[in-house]
């Protein structure tokens, strides 16, 4: 099998669609994000660029399918249909609901960082106290002259 780059643009655009066809196959539900599939999840998912999803009229095909017999729609799809509602209430609550899952995602993002943020605090502090610990044996043998045995450090991560 020849390499990624040596693929003409047809053959790639072939692999490309036969890996989203096993994709496809292999799932249960499509990725779903503020209602609508999640292209982006899909094409990375199925190990393909995003915008193969976009010009490969294959990919496109196959995912229409997909999106059928999971009974989804896209987000454009989504929104001509919010627009021909006449619904006003209904626009609310969908715009709502959105809103709300915007909010949702960007408070699961804030809380993975003060996650990360406390684990590094952690390992600092550790690594400042071994440090405190490693400077007081060399401040007693500078002032006995004498070799002082190092201490048994913690481990707490990288020392």
């Amino acid at each position: 099998m020849k390499k990624r780059d040596e693929l003409s643009g047809k053959e790639r655009g072939d692999v490309y669609a036969r890996r989203m066809d096993a994709y496809l196959q292999a799932v249960s539900a499509l990725p779903m994000l503020n209602g609508s599939i999640n292209v982006t999840a899909i094409a990375e998912a199925a190990g393909i660029p995003t915008q193969s999803v976009y010009k490969n009229p294959t990919i496109r095909a196959a995912l229409q399918d997909a999106k059928v017999r999971f009974d989804v729609r896209s987000w454009g799809e989504n929104k001509a249909a919010c627009h021909t509602s006449n619904n006003h209430e209904g626009n609310e609550e969908r715009e709502s609901t959105v809103k709300l899952n915007q909010l949702e995602k960007r408070f699961s993002v804030l809380e993975r960082k003060y996650g990360a943020v406390v684990a590094e605090n952690y390992q600092l502090r550790q690594k400042l106290k071994n440090l405190r610990l490693q400077l007081s044996c060399e401040d007693m043998m500078i002032d006995s002259g004498r070799r002082v045995v190092a201490p048994i450090v913690e481990s707490g991560g990288d020392s």
